[in-house]
C-alpha cells in the first residue's frame, strides 16, 4: 500500500502553495481560487491545502488545525541547516534547528496555520520497532 495524498485545512491556501513550491519543490496541479490548491511531489504524493471553512460545520474535523504538522526529510544535518537559513532569510519565523529524538530538525508555522517539520531521518532503536503487540513495550 502506498500513501496517495494528504489534505490539510489552511487559513491561506495561496501563501501555502507558494511556500511548498519555493522551498519543497512541489508542483501545482490545480488551483481553485483561494479555496484549494492541489500539488504533487516527485514521488507522486499529492498534497492538498484547502480552506473549506463551511465544511467544518458538517464534518468532524479538529477545531484547532494548527496542531497538525507535516514533515519533510532531508538527507543531512547540513541540508536542514541550509533550508533553515533560506526560510529565515526570507522572513519566516523559524525555530532554530536542534536535536529532536536523535534527528536534526526544526519547525515553523505555515501561513495556513499548521506546522511544518524539516528533519533528518529519526533513528529508531531496535526496542522501538513495532512487533505487532504495542502492550509489550515498557512505558
Amino acid at each position: 500500500m502506498k500513501l496517495n495524498h494528504i489534505n490539510l485545512y489552511s487559513h491561506d491556501t495561496e501563501a501555502d502553495r507558494a511556500m511548498f513550491e519555493q522551498y519543497f519543490g512541489l508542483r501545482t496541479l490545480v488551483v481553485r481560487g483561494t479555496k484549494m490548491a492541489i500539488m504533487q511531489d516527485d514521488d507522486g504524493l499529492v498534497l492538498i491545502v484547502n480552506h473549506f471553512a463551511k465544511k467544518l460545520e458538517d464534518f468532524s474535523y479538529p477545531r484547532q488545525p494548527d496542531i497538525m504538522h507535516i514533515g519533510f526529510i532531508q538527507k543531512s544535518h547540513e541540508d536542514v541547516d541550509a533550508l533553515y537559513k533560506r526560510l529565515s532569510a526570507d522572513g519566516w519565523e523559524v525555530h532554530a534547528p536542534c536535536d529532536t529524538h536523535g534527528a536534526w530538525s526544526f519547525y515553523f508555522r505555515a501561513k495556513g496555520g499548521y506546522f511544518i517539520e524539516v528533519t533528518t531521518l529519526t533513528p529508531f532503536r531496535p526496542r522501538e520497532a513495532y512487533q505487532g503487540n504495542p502492550q509489550s513495550y515498557p512505558a
